[in-house]
């Protein structure tokens, strides 16, 4: 198993917030194994991205469709470039430390070429909310917690395949083709990925009461119907508290 393989994270991004998408880039040149961090302007680039350790595309024009297609743009660039890897972050989202590392470990460790992590919810001010009880199983796993590697790579494509009444469940729908795909998966249980919610269940969840600007997923819940009429099923789709002890 390579020991040496060179990773790209991809991240795409649109108006967010100046301090987000700091941290999120500084989150990637932390980590414990070097990466390549990938960033894919959806139409609105910050100037700042030119002049940080990264690769900057800009798209000429705001696609409107949840990051999909910037993550196959930013994808085909690392697969074309020959990144054995490829990780993606969301520009509101940051790695702990040792995401990278972990992920690459457990492959090494069983040779699956589809490796995930598990992720906590932060608040949208960045602190700490909960465990989250939805991402890192065979039923979902969160865009930000995923990882291709080597021939699986491929995957990578999907992005540019989701249907258009689908994109706010595109993470759903990606991870629906992988897991009917001939991959292999291997579920890590390390936390590793800082998710700040902007969902409203989330808090709900905790017992907390969403904060301005969180959304009701007005939008994942329409989407989710529309999947289920084209036959992708439930999709893991769950707005449950999370179990006790």
């Amino acid at each position: 198993m390579q020991t040496d393989m060179k990773v790209a994270v991809v991240t795409p991004y649109y108006r967010c917030p100046a301090e987000w998408l700091l941290r999120c880039h500084e989150s990637v040149r932390g980590q414990s194994h070097p990466c390549t961090h990938i960033m894919v302007a959806d139409g609105d680039p910050d100037p700042r991205a030119d002049k940080w350790d990264a690769q900057h595309i800009v798209i000429g024009k705001n696609l409107g469709d949840y990051g999909d297609t910037p993550r196959a743009i930013g994808s085909m660039s690392a697969i074309g470039q020959g990144f054995d890897a490829i990780a993606y972050l969301d520009a509101d989202n940051w790695f702990e430390p040792d995401h990278i590392a972990t992920l690459l470990a457990l492959h090494k460790e069983t040779g699956a070429p589809v490796c995930t992590s598990r992720r906590n919810l932060h608040r949208l001010d960045g602190t700490f909310l909960g465990l989250c009880w939805e991402s890192g199983r065979d039923t979902f796993t969160d865009t930000n917690c995923l990882m291709l590697i080597g021939p699986a790579r491929q995957m990578a494509l999907a992005w540019a395949y989701v249907p258009p009444e689908l994109h706010a469940v595109g993470d759903r729908i990606v991870w629906y083709w992988i897991t009917k795909s001939k991959w292999r998966c291997a579920h890590g249980e390390s936390r590793t990925i800082a998710y700040r919610t902007g969902y409203a269940h989330h808090y709900r969840a905790f017992n907390e009461a969403p904060p301005a600007g969180a959304e009701p997923a007005r939008d994942v819940a329409a989407a989710y119907t529309a999947a289920r009429k084209m036959g992708f099923g439930t999709l893991g789709m769950t707005f449950a508290k999370p179990k006790r002890g």
